[in-house]
């Protein structure tokens, strides 16, 4: 439906193609966010993750949002996410340890569930290979989407950097003929004519 295209947050693989929904995530060329300086900081209930089909859709999300909402209650856990502009990391409530870390770049798709106060992700595990991670809040996720949202654009930001860079630090494609070869054959062909 209309609402849920509303909620849904394409993904910030550095192939994302444009989105129709009022929160993208995709890279924007008018809008670059700048990398934070201090990771943003949330608390929330970690439901878990399942393997998933697909590495993008709302449907996929809401699906995943639910199996693991009617899961074994035992196995969430209370974390502090910091979003920074490489990784998610989850920390531990109860000890600060780190549960889990994703990285950024392979992060393909993320959505607010049915009802706001949930949040998931698809990460690529491998080829052909992706997991949703699910997240609830007492109220609700957007700004948590939003964090994520500005660190996929800023590491696209990154990643245009790094391109234009390499593009301007590029030597000149090499014939495999030296200097002294071309000028050798040059005064060759001229003394010729």
């Amino acid at each position: 439906t209309a609402g849920e295209e509303e909620t849904a947050m394409s993904g910030c693989s550095e192939q994302s193609a444009a989105t129709t929904t009022a929160i993208a995530v995709s890279p924007s060329s008018t809008v670059p966010a700048p990398p934070p300086q201090q990771p943003c900081r949330f608390e929330t209930l970690y439901l878990g993750y399942i393997r998933v089909e697909k590495e993008k859709g709302t449907d996929v999300i809401h699906a995943a949002i639910e199996k693991l909402e009617n899961s074994n209650q035992t196995n969430w856990e209370s974390v502090t996410m910091e979003i920074h502009v490489s990784t998610i990391n989850l920390i531990k409530t109860a000890d600060r340890t780190l549960l889990a870390e994703h990285r950024v770049r392979f992060v393909s798709f993320m959505a607010l569930g049915k009802q706001e106060h949930h949040l998931g992700y698809i990460v690529h595990g491998g080829p052909r290979i992706f997991y949703c991670h699910v997240y609830q809040s007492d109220s609700s996720c957007a700004d948590m989407a939003r964090a994520i949202q500005n660190a996929c654009n800023a590491r696209y930001q990154l990643l245009l950097a790094k391109q234009e860079e390499m593009k301007r630090n590029q030597k000149p494609e090499s014939t495999g003929v030296s200097t002294t070869q071309y000028n050798t054959s040059i005064l060759t062909l001229l003394g010729q004519l």
